[in-house]
């Protein structure tokens, strides 16, 4: 099959080719209104400069026909990209009656006009001679313009030049009328040019730009028009000439991206939508150079984002090692602006990273490092990276904001590396006194969140003690309730700032600065911290915070709902029967918090209210169920999350035995009823038993 295939089109609907051995036929739709397009080629020459005097009879009449621009179409056709089909505006021109050609290939219908250089209207025979004077000329009338004050001057002066040029040309090249143009611009009001825009000499200016002037003027100038919308005639004509060029392919891959960004600008959306044909034209154009200005304009795409992005999917496995570290961010950052993480783009930058990591900088590692985290994409590769970073620079990086980074991509992807949290503490204990406060709370709560205590535990605690201690004013209250978790998370007990936490001052303000939204979850997570110190410090005189007894809901997995109702007989099975168990409960020595939530409760029938449980002398006699979720657990699915671990030690510490089951494995085996019975019983088995309270002492025989 060959490259392009052309179908031309005896009607106003019919089939219009596509580009590519992967477009297949297509069925164009053409828009109601008919939108003129500028061209280069044969037969669509400017307009004369000086028009035809009346009189001259039937050649003057042929004069205008053969001057008069042909008409271009907007038109959307049906692209196949594999297995995706999705609709796309085109454009579509007017080569004969009824007959139109659709550009979406590099393939040029008719030999584009031999024409002088950009910068003069002198014939093609003229010597270098005439090149230069023509030059100079230019040059010298460009110098005049700069020096009016009044449009009529400028257009005074165009207009002297028109009159010393041959007959049927401007008599001056592009570079002129841009700068007539934009010295109009500067000069004028925009009532003024409003009015102005109507006018035939504003019209032969633009024409001059539109034929002649060579693509990056004509994007430059559309820069400048940004803030000039209120010529939307102008701005039309030079936005159709890079529509028309773009269908041509006479346009760059950059100068494309410049188009989409410009035009977006321009308030273009119509206009942009078609750059699409132009970048899949030259896809093979797409270098590791100027793939970031494709990704670049990713954002300003609607309807052909997705027809931009295939392209690049399929062309960056083959360029990604030869991608500079500004180019990747560049990638990054477009797509984080789009919402989007295609895995073959986001695996490949992947790669790249761990490839290049002896290489990047520390804030482009940190660059990149949020913007996959944006992406919500981790994997091995950038896993390793990390690693390999942490492990050759260690205390020497310099950036605290790339080890907060790191940090906060491993807790978002639950990545429990020892030697990324290692490398992190021993930052943090050497550069502890050059690190802004606000930062404590993103650099210790990961190692909680993940269970991790460092191996220089006694180390890193002191200087975290010493830290917030030292900077206890400056440390947001809402940051002080999450540090306080992370201790109580962690089986560290901070006593030191009980007295600074449950304080009437402290607890104001904490109120006065945390949002509506967030009050619940921070009491909750101070509730917490009063318990975690109630049941596991022998030190401290609590609970120091009311009971609550306000009935409120709380939010409960619906997949741990759905899961332990659907094998509810058999965890009765175990339980001795249905008055042997409880689903869904908060014990009374707990808040009521989601945390806290029991799935199911196995305990001996007439027991009495379970709610209502003696601690000290009825241990081991209820089994707390717990089902976790794959989330509870870290990357590897190995090591629970320092939340559920803190979870399930309260619940020991009241005297319960707890028996953990795995949500993925309850989901695989519930079609499998006889697996499903030995697994609960396996799990059953294992169950852990009560820990002792605090200061409690234990008997030879284990007893309390």
């Amino acid at each position: 099959m060959s490259r392009c295939v052309w179908y031309s089109l005896r009607s106003p609907r019919g089939v219009v080719g596509g580009f590519g051995a992967s477009l297949h036929y297509c069925l164009p739709q053409f828009a109601a209104r008919v939108c003129a397009f500028s061209s280069k080629d044969t037969g669509d020459d400017p307009p004369p400069t000086n028009p035809p005097e009346s009189g001259s009879g039937t050649n003057n009449a042929s004069s205008s026909n053969t001057s008069s621009k042909k008409f271009v179409r907007n038109a959307t056709i049906l692209v196949q990209q594999g297995c995706d089909i999705q609709e796309l505006p085109v454009v579509v021109r007017k080569i004969a009656e009824d007959e139109f050609v659709s550009f979406v290939s590099n393939k040029i219908i008719t030999a584009p006009l031999s024409t002088p250089p950009s910068n003069t209207t002198v014939e093609e025979s003229a010597s270098a001679n005439d090149l230069q004077a023509s030059l100079e000329a230019d040059l010298e009338i460009i110098r005049s313009i700069d020096g009016c004050h009044s449009t009529k001057g400028v257009l005074t002066i165009l207009k002297e030049r028109e009159n010393e040029a041959p007959s049927g040309t401007a008599g001056y090249g592009p570079s002129v009328a841009i700068r007539a143009l934009e010295k109009i611009l500067k000069v004028e009001s925009l009532l003024e040019l409003k009015e102005l825009e109507e006018t035939e000499p504003f019209e032969r200016i633009v024409n001059s730009i539109v034929f002649h002037a060579d693509s990056k003027a004509i994007l430059d100038l559309l820069d400048e028009l940004r803030s000039y919308l209120e010529l939307p005639k102008t701005i039309d004509m030079l936005g159709n000439e890079m529509v028309y060029r773009c269908s041509e392919n006479t346009l760059s891959i950059e100068e494309c991206c410049d188009a989409i960004e410009v035009l977006t600008q321009c308030r273009r959306p119509e206009m942009v939508e078609k750059f699409w044909s132009g970048i899949a034209d030259q896809e093979k154009s797409i270098s590791e150079r100027n793939v970031h200005f494709v990704f670049s304009s990713l954002p300003y795409l609607k309807v052909s984002r997705r027809a931009v992005l295939t392209v690049l999917e399929r062309r960056i496995p083959q360029l990604w090692w030869q991608m500079s570290p500004n180019a990747t961010i560049e990638v990054l950052q477009a797509l984080v602006t789009c919402k989007l993480s295609p895995y073959r783009v986001t695996q490949t930058l992947a790669r790249w990273l761990n490839t290049n990591i002896h290489a990047v900088a520390e804030d482009e590692l940190g660059a990149i490092l949020e913007a996959f985290t944006n992406l919500a994409y981790s994997d091995a590769q950038i896993e390793r990276a990390i690693e390999r970073y942490v492990k050759a620079k260690g205390v020497k990086v310099s950036s605290q904001n790339l080890i907060v980074t790191i940090l906060r991509h491993c807790e978002e992807f639950r990545l429990r590396n020892a030697h990324i949290l290692n490398g992190c503490s021993e930052f943090f204990i050497a550069n502890f006194g050059q690190l802004e406060p606000s930062y404590l709370k993103a650099l210790f709560c990961p190692f909680a969140y993940l269970d991790f205590v460092p191996t220089n535990a006694t180390k890193f605690f002191d200087t975290i003690n010493m830290f917030l201690d030292l900077h206890f004013a400056k440390i947001r209250p809402t940051d002080t309730i999450d540090i306080m978790f992370a201790y109580i998370c962690l089986e560290r007990f901070p006593l030191n700032f009980v007295n600074r936490i449950f304080n009437p001052y402290f607890l104001d303000v904490l109120h006065a600065k945390t949002r509506p939204e967030r009050l619940d979850v921070v009491r909750g997570k101070l509730k917490v911290f009063d318990t975690g110190l109630t049941l596991e410090c022998p030190d401290y005189d609590g609970p120091l915070l009311p009971r609550d007894h306000s009935a409120k809901a709380v939010f409960h997995d619906g997949r741990i709902k759905r899961i332990v109702n659907y094998i509810t007989t058999e965890l009765e099975e175990l339980a001795g029967g249905p008055e042997c168990m409880t689903k869904f409960s908060v014990l009374q020595h707990l808040p009521v918090n989601s945390l806290y939530l029991v799935d199911v409760i196995f305990h001996p029938p007439g027991l009495g209210n379970i709610f209502s449980l003696n601690t000290m002398k009825e241990r081991n006699i209820n089994v707390a169920v717990l089902v976790h979720l794959p989330e509870y657990f870290d990357s590897t699915g190995k090591y629970l999350i320092g939340p559920q671990v803190m979870r399930i030690r309260h619940l020991r510490r009241l005297g319960l035995k707890v028996a953990t089951l795995r949500f993925d494995v309850l989901y695989k085996l519930k079609i499998h009823p006889q697996e499903l019975r030995e697994y609960l019983v396996e799990r059953m088995k294992l169950a852990l038993d009560a820990l002792p309270p605090p200061g409690a002492t234990m008997t030879v025989d284990g007893s309390l």
